[in-house]
């Protein structure tokens, strides 16, 4: 895991130097690499970190807007949960630009609902599962039944 952790760094690296010589394309190819590697790696602070950079400059290319949107909703959303003052700052930063342009609601292709609206829970092909209908993980109802107490209520038939 941490070899993985360090290979996606050197693509980020390479992305940003990539993309400061004004090669685009080839930064692009690079945080594809180092986004890859990173999702292959156990959620954990320095992963958090590195998925928050790489997403916001991936943003900050350029490009198609719905895929410029859902990288600054996801380097946002990853630089939250980090402590990383920097990062943070900077997702706060392109976040503001991209409410005053009003960039951030750019539609995603290929997307059903919003990241903050998720899709209910076994509404597949109209069907409610036993989970949807309210039911309680594991199959039980929530319900109590016949718990019996034990003491005078039992004894006298109450």
């Amino acid at each position: 895991m941490r070899e993985l952790l360090y290979e996606a760094a050197k693509h980020y690296r390479r992305g940003r130097a990539l993309a400061d010589r004004g090669d685009d394309r080839g930064a692009a190819v690079a945080y594809d690499d180092a986004l890859r590697d990173l999702h292959a790696v156990r959620p954990q602070r320095m992963r958090d970190v590195l998925l928050a950079q790489v997403y916001l400059s991936r943003h900050q290319l350029g490009g198609e807007a719905a895929q410029r949107a859902a990288d600054l909703r996801m380097g946002y959303a990853y630089a939250r949960t980090t402590a990383e003052p920097n990062v943070r700052a900077l997702a706060e930063r392109l976040w503001r630009e991209a409410v005053a342009s009003g960039a951030h609601r750019a539609p995603v292709a290929g997307a059903r609902r919003s990241p903050s609206r998720p899709a209910p829970r076994g509404d597949e092909g109209g069907e409610r599962s036993a989970d949807a209908q309210g039911a309680a993980p594991g199959g039980k109802s929530g319900r109590r039944r016949g718990r019996r107490r034990s003491g005078a209520r039992q004894r006298d038939g109450a």
